[in-house]
């Protein structure tokens, strides 16, 4: 992440008290659940009558069925919020600063678990880079993930009391991090923390956004090391074997072999999409849209038919040995080896490849060999798990004698 300020003084005016979001959206989000259902209620009584004449009709019920899902949704949020209360984050011990380790606490209304009956909270800091596109009539939000940590906490650490339970937080920041930027709902750099839990009943979910700021004096120094991992973060072969990734040792290094169909959740989204873009395709043709439509539109569902072949069927095998990484990939038995050079490669990293999108949003870790040169190349794509793929790029390092 590259070094940044930002002179806004209301972004970076630490608060130590604050609010999460989903109190706050609720009578938002009914107000938008509410409109769209009463805007897209005509489609029910005029649509099946026009069946039988148009069957492309049939599309117009995507509209209140997407208005039965904002209600759901809604009503689901309006359950949260009663039940955990007004939650908030105590920062009382200090700001999150880049290279310093950042302490606060959840503040919810939590069940306290009988005896031998826990649960477990899990806390994720994200650095997103927020862009909103505008057009004449409308507009969209964007949250990319540009870096995120993650760690789980049992609900044996969490202080339970009176009408408020306290969930402990503590992330290290990174040196070079991106300071918050972002004001308000506007585009920019912004920092959120994520508490889940799996509850009976309605689960915790609920999201505060974070300050992040560097103040005149402070040294830019290493970020310390990560406290010390609970046993549920420990890496084994076993954890990647059932993720889908197999480790081996060979003469002189290891062996990764990234199986096929790894990902399905989010094969099956991009499944969904493609499909939904090629009867887009289909209907212009149908329709008889002029030919540079369906020429740009099927270019894209070839692109998508592409991705979503890879995700299905596309396998990896990289080497780590004898001085050099050897990597072979395939789709539908196709493919090639590509050899890089130990002595060119300056270092292995990771880099969000693929993602869902916002602040709940899930990163898929690439593991990529920054050449001297100044290139890149792939060793292997779409890790769900951070510390798997941080495993993976330690082992390849020591494998060909990087540091």
């Amino acid at each position: 992440m590259a070094l940044e300020t930002t002179g806004d003084a209301a972004v970076l005016n630490a608060a130590t008290r604050i609010a999460g979001n989903t109190r706050a959206n609720v009578k938002g989000l009914w107000f938008f659940a509410v409109l769209w259902n009463v805007v897209s209620a005509p489609v029910l009584v005029y649509i099946p009558p026009e069946l039988a004449r148009q069957p492309l009709a049939a599309l117009g019920f995507v509209f209140p069925i997407a208005g039965a899902g904002l209600i759901a949704w809604a009503l689901v949020t309006t359950a949260r919020s009663r039940r955990f209360g007004a939650t908030w984050l105590d920062a009382t011990r200090g700001p999150a600063r880049p290279g310093s380790p950042w302490h606060a606490a959840v503040m919810a209304r939590l069940p306290q678990p009988a005896s031998g009956d826990g649960y477990t909270v899990s806390l994720k800091l994200t650095c997103l880079q927020r862009t909103i596109s505008r057009s004449r009539d409308d507009s969209s939000e964007r949250e990319r993930i540009l870096w995120r940590e993650e760690t789980e906490i049992d609900s044996s650490r969490i202080a339970f009391g009176g009408e408020q339970a306290a969930i402990p937080v503590r992330f290290d920041i990174p040196a070079d991090a991106l300071v918050t930027t972002a004001v308000g709902k506007g585009e920019g750099v912004l920092w959120v923390l994520t508490a889940e839990a799996a509850l009976p009943g309605v689960n915790l979910k609920e999201d505060f956004d974070v300050p992040v700021r560097r103040t005149a004096g402070d040294d830019v120094k290493p970020a310390p090391p990560a406290i010390a991992a609970t046993p549920a973060a420990i890496v084994s072969v076993d954890d990647l074997a059932r993720s889908g990734i197999t480790v081996q040792p060979a003469p002189g290094g290891m062996t990764f072999r990234y199986a096929r169909m790894r990902n399905v959740p989010f094969a099956v989204g991009i499944t969904a999409f493609t499909a939904l873009w090629t009867g887009a395709l289909w209907v212009q043709i149908y329709l008889g849209f002029p030919w540079f439509f369906p020429i740009v539109t099927g270019l894209f569902d070839l692109l998508l038919g592409v991705i979503t072949l890879e995700l299905w069927l596309g396998t990896t095998t990289v080497t780590a040995a004898a001085g050099e990484l050897r990597v072979h990939h395939t789709l539908l038995g196709i493919g090639g080896t590509r050899v890089i050079a130990a002595a060119d490669v300056a270092s292995i990293e990771l880099h969000i490849g693929m993602q869902t999108q916002g602040r709940y949003g899930t990163p898929y870790y690439d593991l990529r060999a920054r050449l001297k040169s100044g290139r890149k190349r792939t060793l292997g794509s779409g890790v769900r798990n951070k510390r798997h793929a941080e495993w993976l790029a330690a082992q390849m390092r020591a494998s060909v004698g990087l540091k």
